[in-house]
């Protein structure tokens, strides 16, 4: 990972690394074309401020950063939560960002390592789709928690997930087993590097072991969020599409889905069956309380620090696969 330095910038402005520390400082002793020149050269450089290396100098705790990506994933707070938790005897100091479910991680990562120092990062929702070449420039220990990422083969690089097909698969076979055919997917498709989009991979896979035929119109794809669960629905029912049972990627998702179904005049589980997946707590409070496929937050995030500690310490990067149990709940019934 290329870091910018305050040199790099003074350099490319011509100017000294006086003048530019006094642009950074909005000093009104500057010339106002130097100025110019100068901020231009701190933008076309990426030049990011380390307004910490002075009280850093003096901390020798290593700083781990834990960077959350998806604001209202109930989810990954809560494994953020238990993150920390496990941390608490490490003598690391970890510190949380949590940014929106676009926002790019690796930046994230690279403005935290430039203002604390980090001597690694965990990430927690991150995305790998395309994202190899930004995950090897970051040039620091990461762990990808809830994420596949052995197919990278990178020293510095570990990872911490449940194997999202099979979970999809065991899902839809669960609805199967209690007779339903029809059944609407929420989520997205992606690729084998797409942890999260391998669930409905595995739901279209189960599908298809049983010989049903699945309908592209059953299918609306969703983000992780309340809102978009609902308006999933609503586009399904929309085409004129009835199903006796839904699989949702996420627990926020099947929640919202479920609300645009009683809007609908449709009952769970009377007229649909529902699945979501992760095992948030707030699900076992709906009435009735959800079916889910449930991740195991405090397995992940011991091993997750576990892994970030080998990693420190020199030792082999680890790829490990941990179980996802289903949690049968009232929001399923046979067909």
């Amino acid at each position: 990972m290329k870091i910018v330095t305050i040199k790099d910038v003074a350099k490319a402005a011509k100017v000294s690394i006086s003048t530019v520390s006094r642009v950074l400082n909005d000093r009104q002793d500057v010339d106002p074309e130097t100025r110019a020149r100068v901020l231009e050269m701190v933008k076309k450089l990426n030049y990011l401020r380390n307004r910490s290396a002075s009280s850093l100098k003096q901390q020798n705790t290593a700083a781990i950063g834990v960077i959350l990506r998806g604001r209202q994933n109930a989810f990954l707070t809560d494994l953020a939560e238990q993150v920390l938790d496990a941390g608490r005897e490490t003598g690391f100091q970890f510190i949380m960002e949590i940014i929106d479910e676009k926002a790019n991680q690796f930046i994230t990562a690279r403005h935290l390592y430039l203002e604390q120092k980090l001597q690694g990062v965990i990430f927690l929702g991150s995305s790998l789709a395309s994202q190899e070449e930004e995950v090897r420039r970051l040039d620091l220990p990461q762990v990808h928690a809830t994420v596949q990422a052995g197919h990278l083969h990178y020293p510095h690089i570990s990872s911490v997930s449940v194997d999202n097909r099979q979970a999809g698969r065991t899902a839809i076979e669960k609805l199967i087993e209690l007779g339903h055919r029809d059944v609407a997917l929420l989520g997205y498709f992606a690729g084998e590097n797409d942890s999260t989009g391998l669930r409905l991979h595995g739901a279209r896979d189960a599908l298809a072991a049983a010989g049903i035929a699945h309908d592209d119109d059953l299918y609306a794809e969703c983000g992780f969020t309340l809102s978009s669960g609902y308006e999933g629905v609503r586009q399904i029912l929309g085409r004129g599409k009835r199903f006796t049972a839904l699989f949702a990627a996420s627990d926020m998702m099947a929640i919202g889905a479920i609300k645009a179904l009683a809007d609908a005049g449709l009952n769970v589980p009377g007229n649909v069956s529902v699945i979501g997946f992760d095992g948030i707590e707030i699900g076992r409070y709906l009435t009735p309380a959800l079916s889910t496929m449930r991740q195991p937050t405090q397995r992940i995030a011991e091993e997750s620090v576990r892994l970030m500690r080998r990693l420190i310490q020199g030792q082999p990067a680890g790829h490990l696969l941990v179980e996802c149990e289903y949690l049968p709940g009232g929001s399923v019934r046979a067909r």
